[in-house]
C-alpha cells in the first residue's frame, strides 16, 4: 500500500534553509523580549475544554481541535452520543487563555506585575491559505497586573523593535480601543449583550468590506436603522486624514476624553522611540473579534502584505472570570509564520555560518575530523560530504538548504562562496 508523504492539510514541512530563518527569527525575538524585561514560560498544548470554551475567543474558539476520550472513558456503544460523550480536551488555539490559567495557578510564585514571554505552537482548523496554516507558532508577550498605558507602550515598543531587528523597514501599527467600539455600538442603538456578536461581524471589514459587514449585520437580524447608523459612523471615521482628525471625530461622537487621551499617549510615546519607517495610526476598523478584549487593541501590517503580521490588546476581565480576582492584562503577538514567510520573500539577511567540507576517497577519518575541528574553531558550522559524482547538482542542493560556503579538504584556506 502506498501512503501519501505530504504533510496533513494546513501543516508544513520546513526545510533546513527555512528552519535557519525560523530559528534566527525566534532567537532575535526572544533576545529582544528578554532585554525588555520579559520572562519566558511554557504551557501545555492540551487544555481542558471548560477553559478553552469559556475564553470569549470568538471565531478562534469555533476553530478548536478537540481530542477524543481514550480507553474505558470512550464508549461508542451508547445510544444518542453527544460531543461530550466523545471528546475530553482541546488543543490550545492561542496562548492567551493558557497564560491566564498559568498565571492563576502560579501567581504566588511570580513577580507582579508579571511580564511573560510565550513562543510555542497553537492549532486552529483554519482554511489554509498564504500566511495562514492550522499549526502555527505564536510569539506572545503579555503584562499581567498593570492597568496604565505604560503596559501597551512597553509591549508595542518591544514588538516593533523585534520587527526592526529582523530587518523590516516599513510597518504600520493600527490602533483602536474596544471601549470606543462599545460606545459607538451602544450609541447606534444596539443592546449591551449584542456588542460582542456585532464586533465579530465588524472584525470582517478587511475580508468582506464595509458593505459586506453591513449586509451581514442585517442578515443576522439587527435593525436596519441601527446598522446603517453604525456603518455611517465607520465611514466617517475612515475618512479622517490623520490621528488628530480621527480623535476630533471621536470627540464629536461623544467618546470619553479618558479613552482618547490614552490612545494619544500610546501612539505618540511609542512613535518617538521607533524607526521613522514605522508609523502608528488610529484605525476605527481594527476590531479583534475575540470577545475577551476590553481596551486597547492593535494590529501590525507590513506595507506590502495584505494581512496583519502581529496583533494584540487589553483583556482586563479574563483573569477575574477564571479566578474571581480582578487583574488587568494586555498582550502582543507576532504572527511568526507570516513574519518568517515575508523575511524569506524579502531576502532579509540572516547570519549564516554553514560550511560544506568536501573530502575525497583518499581522506582518512582522522584527517576529516581534524580539518572539521579546525574550521569550527574559525566559527563555521561544518557539515562533511564525500566528493559527489554530480558536483553542480550537489552545490545547488547545498544552496537550497542554507549553505553559503564550501571548502575542499585539499585546500581548506580557499573558501568558495556559493
Amino acid at each position: 500500500m502506498k501512503y501519501s508523504t505530504s504533510p496533513v492539510r494546513g501543516t508544513v514541512d520546513y526545510l533546513p534553509s527555512e528552519m535557519e530563518v525560523r530559528s534566527y527569527a525566534e532567537k532575535v525575538i526572544i533576545d529582544t523580549y528578554k532585554e525588555n524585561g520579559f520572562l519566558q514560560i511554557k504551557t501545555p498544548i492540551l487544555e481542558s475544554l471548560d477553559l478553552l470554551t469559556n475564553g470569549d475567543s470568538g471565531d478562534n474558539q469555533k476553530l478548536m481541535f478537540k481530542t477524543i476520550k481514550r480507553g474505558e472513558k470512550l464508549d461508542l456503544s451508547k445510544p444518542n452520543l453527544t460531543e461530550t460523550d466523545i471528546v475530553e480536551e482541546g488543543l490550545r488555539y492561542d496562548l492567551t487563555v493558557p497564560l491566564v490559567r498559568f498565571f492563576s495557578n502560579n501567581k504566588e510564585k511570580l513577580p507582579y506585575p508579571f511580564k511573560a514571554i510565550q513562543i510555542d505552537e497553537a492549532f486552529r482548523a483554519e482554511r489554509p491559505q498564504k500566511g495562514r496554516v492550522r499549526e502555527f507558532t505564536q510569539c506572545d508577550i503579555d503584562i499581567l497586573g498593570e492597568s496604565s498605558p505604560i503596559a501597551e507602550i512597553e509591549l508595542l515598543h518591544a514588538g516593533v523593535l523585534s520587527y526592526e531587528r529582523l530587518g523590516f523597514k516599513n510597518l504600520t501599527i493600527k490602533i483602536n480601543d474596544r471601549r470606543v467600539l462599545n460606545e459607538i455600538i451602544t450609541k447606534a442603538g444596539f443592546a449591551g449583550n449584542e456588542i460582542i456578536p456585532v464586533c465579530v461581524s465588524l472584525d470582517k471589514f478587511d475580508k468582506i468590506g464595509i458593505d459586506g459587514v453591513q449586509a451581514e449585520l442585517i442578515s443576522n437580524g439587527y435593525s436596519e436603522n441601527n446598522v446603517k447608523f453604525l456603518i455611517d459612523i465607520f465611514r466617517d471615521l475612515k475618512s479622517a486624514a490623520s490621528n488628530e482628525e480621527s480623535f476630533k471625530k471621536l470627540k464629536t461622537i461623544g467618546i470619553s476624553e479618558e479613552i482618547i487621551n490614552s490612545l494619544n499617549i500610546i501612539i505618540n510615546t511609542v512613535q518617538n522611540y521607533i524607526s521613522s519607517g514605522f508609523k502608528l495610526i488610529y484605525d476605527s476598523t481594527i476590531i479583534r473579534g475575540q470577545g475577551y478584549y476590553t481596551g486597547t487593541i492593535y494590529e501590525v501590517y507590513d506595507d506590502e502584505f495584505g494581512r496583519a503580521i502581529g496583533a494584540g490588546g487589553r483583556y482586563d476581565k479574563m483573569v477575574e472570570k477564571f479566578t474571581g480576582v480582578q487583574i488587568p492584562a494586555v498582550g502582543f503577538s507576532i504572527g511568526f509564520y507570516s513574519t518568517v514567510m515575508l523575511m524569506i520573500e524579502k531576502g532579509l539577511v540572516v547570519p549564516n555560518k554553514n560550511l560544506a567540507l568536501v573530502y575525497d576517497k583518499n581522506s582518512s577519518f582522522d584527517e576529516i575530523l581534524n580539518v572539521k575541528l579546525k574550521l569550527t574553531k574559525r566559527d563555521f558550522a561544518v557539515s562533511t560530504f564525500a566528493f559527489p559524482k554530480n558536483f553542480n547538482n550537489f552545490v545547488e542542493k547545498l544552496k537550497q538548504n542554507g549553505f553559503k560556503k564550501l571548502v575542499k579538504i585539499s585546500d581548506i584556506d580557499k573558501i568558495i562562496e556559493l
